[in-house]
């Protein structure tokens, strides 16, 4: 459904020729179609979940099972290599390439197709290129009208190779990864608002204009033991207030994931949410991925829909390029 604004200037105008005139407002007809969910992630199989179910309209419960559809015929395509993706055994409504032999390239045009009884969806995005990725040190910063230097961190892309992060992330031990410590402190100067102090910086560089840059903070060992406990008016204005389990542990979502667009991004207090280890992961995204946020996924209202690039359908087929390093938060133990 579509929100209908008119102009300011329409409305006072209209107030003052009459109170008695009534505004004709077409109504929008709910029509059901498929719904399609899809990422194709840059020099990696197709690794992540294809997701096929129909509509809801807003009175039902979202996620009901019979909306699920997993007899659908779900193709991609480059151009020169049509291969099938088969339902996932046990998971309704998923769609992947169970051979994972199809690595996806850069800078290549996919189609999606989906077929099911009448209805028929499609969807095409350009997989972003790769691209660098540096963290800078700066001195911009003060505290107390004391100068601050934020040094740079290092990403240790040469020891963590990707056996090592394997056998780290399916054993849970995360110290045979080299990774650099920063300390998250917390004040006037470092934990108060978006232009609180960062930990590091970051800045990326592509021969391309991303859709958009999204940074994803996901804590390795997010017990309740490792969790940042901010309750302050700062911490739940910018993070939003905390959970509670039934033991009465505080803790957060995880992950957090941010927007950007700027080349240069300070990470600050606000991208942790526990101590210990993160997965930090930069990814450049399609133009469609950047539609499809500017409209309304997330459902703050919910006449209003994402700007899908799905034809025949609703969702987003979308592609990334991702660049990945580790980081350990540690708690301030300088009494300061």
């Amino acid at each position: 459904m579509r929100n209908i604004r008119l102009p300011t200037a329409t409305l006072i105008l209209g107030s003052l020729l009459s109170f008695s005139c009534e505004l004709s407002v077409e109504e929008s007809i709910y029509e059901e179609r498929l719904v399609v969910f899809g990422n194709l992630i840059a020099n990696q199989p197709l690794i992540d979940t294809v997701f096929v179910s129909l509509s809801y309209e807003i009175e039902e419960a979202h996620e009901l099972e019979g909306k699920w559809i997993s007899d659908a015929e779900v193709t991609l395509s480059d151009g020169e290599t049509l291969f099938s993706l088969s339902p996932v055994p046990g998971k309704p409504g998923r769609y992947l390439d169970l051979t994972f032999s199809h690595l996806i390239r850069p800078k290549t045009t996919y189609e999606l197709n989906v077929e099911w009884k009448d209805y028929v969806a499609t969807a095409t995005t350009t997989v972003p290129d790769t691209f660098s990725l540096t963290s800078i040190p700066s001195s911009q910063w003060e505290c107390n009208d004391e100068p601050v230097l934020i040094p740079p961190i290092h990403f240790y892309e040469d020891d963590n190779t990707p056996e090592k992060i394997e056998e780290a992330l399916y054993t849970g031990d995360f110290t045979i990864l080299t990774m650099d410590t920063v300390v998250y402190r917390e004040g006037d100067c470092w934990s108060t608002s978006f232009a609180s102090i960062p930990l590091f910086i970051l800045r990326w560089e592509a021969g391309f204009e991303p859709g958009l840059i999204r940074i994803v903070s996901l804590a390795l060992e997010d017990t309740v033991a490792n969790a940042i406990v901010d309750t302050s008016l700062s911490g739940v204005a910018f993070k939003g207030p905390m959970y509670r389990d039934e033991e009465g542990n505080y803790y957060r979502p995880n992950p957090f994931v941010w927007n950007a667009k700027q080349q240069e991004q300070p990470l600050s207090w606000i991208y942790f949410n526990y101590y210990g280890p993160h997965l930090m992961s930069v990814v450049a995204t399609d133009q469609s991925a950047h539609d499809y946020f500017e409209g309304d996924p997330f459902r703050m209202n919910q006449y209003v829909l994402p700007n899908s690039n799905i034809e025949g359908g609703y969702g987003l087929f979308s592609s990334s390029s991702s660049r990945h390093f580790f980081v350990y938060i540690a708690p301030d133990d300088s009494g300061e």
